[in-house]
């Protein structure tokens, strides 16, 4: 047996309630309140499928009573159908415009106001279910590129085998400091919800252009000459202009701004003496200054061909001194203020990454 729908009639005038509870009873699940205020207090308890609204009432009116409905979050999608018994276009086209679906004259016509309150039932049931079901195929598309990001990224470790596991590993560092940034005074303008997913997805990317870098470079176990850095800093350049690219190309041009922005501007320093564009201080985008600071620790805490992982005091207190040259000083006093999360994350890393599924070409050939 289905579960009978909620309406909630909104009237001060006791003969409509027992019409209406005559009417609808029998079908729906009847909730009655006799002004604006109480319904609002009974809405507390209460998520009705409808509400049925009278127009003219003492304190807050009808109108009034909408309104407030529709500048609620909460309550703003219920349908609600004006009861009135001004039949003025004016007055029909006012409460159009405020938000009803339907109005119902005085005295009801018991099978017509039956009929228009099961087809604005109906009507809404349908755009919820549809809303579910487009954010069903939103999630999964989301879920799609995520994992196409992760993958793509991790093509590159077919060229250098240490870069697949530090793209994992900054993409976690990534996710936990500007999931701490966004929710500060001085960040979160800049850092709205889509922006913070779109980076998020971006993070894995940041040294795509690696893929574009001769093996005797990338893969050289010792110091790059001053010729083969030269070539090593191509990568910056590479992704860029892979992500400028594609800003003109694909459906979601914000994706591509910011994968470019992290991708080519991830080795500048604040004072001016990185690369590729030698950008100094909030020139420099900032997504790409907290790829920067993630990207060095995780290279820092990481073991290499040349050298064995620094500590997590270590490379903080190396990151502390490189503040104002290297980095951005403000993002490296929040960095140290999460410090505690940062070697949380160092010391499960194995575990936490590995969460996250991504192609590896070394499944595919051993």
């Amino acid at each position: 047996m289905s579960k009978k729908k909620k309406i909630m009639m909104v009237d001060d005038v006791l003969l409509n309630h027992a019409t209406a509870r005559n009417v609808l009873e029998d079908t729906y699940d009847l909730y009655e309140a006799h002004s604006g205020a109480e319904a609002f207090e009974m809405l507390k308890d209460v998520e009705p499928d409808l509400i049925l609204l009278d127009v003219v009432m003492p304190g807050m009116n009808g109108m009034e009573v909408l309104e407030k409905l529709k500048s609620i979050p909460a309550y703003k999608n219920i349908p609600v159908i004006f009861l009135t018994a001004d039949t003025s276009p004016e007055a029909e086209v006012e409460g159009f415009q405020k938000g009803i679906v339907d109005y119902i004259t005085k005295p009801f016509v018991p099978m017509v106001m039956k009929k228009r309150i099961e087809t604005q039932i109906d009507l809404a049931q349908y755009q919820k279910d549809l809303e579910a079901r487009v954010d069903q195929k939103i999630k999964e598309m989301e879920q799609m590129y995520d994992l196409m990001a992760v993958s793509f990224a991790g093509l590159v470790e077919s060229r250098d085998g240490v870069t697949g596991v530090h793209l994992k590993n900054t993409s976690l560092y990534f996710s936990v400091f500007i999931s701490h940034l966004k929710t500060l005074p001085k960040y979160k303008d800049y850092l709205p919800p889509a922006v913070v997913k779109k980076a998020c997805r971006s993070a894995p990317l940041h040294d795509v252009g690696k893929i574009a870098i001769r093996d005797d470079v990338l893969r050289k176990p010792s110091s790059l000459s001053a010729e083969e850095f030269d070539s090593m800093k191509l990568h910056a350049v590479i992704g860029g202009g892979l992500f400028d690219y594609l800003e003109k190309k694909i459906p979601d041009p914000e994706f591509a701004l910011i994968a470019g922005q992290i991708a080519k501007s991830h080795h500048e320093r604040w004072d001016g003496t990185g690369y590729p564009e030698g950008l100094k201080g909030e020139e420099i985008p900032l997504l790409a200054r907290i790829m920067a600071l993630v990207d060095v620790y995780d290279a820092m805490t990481s073991k290499r061909p040349y050298k064995e992982p620094f500590s997590h005091e270590k490379t903080m207190a190396m990151i502390a001194s490189n503040s104002g040259t290297q980095f951005d000083p403000d993002l490296v006093n929040e960095f140290l203020n999460i410090g505690n999360v940062i070697k949380e994350c160092l010391l499960a890393k194995e575990q936490m990454v590995e969460q996250k599924e991504y192609f590896s070409v070394r499944d595919v050939i051993g």
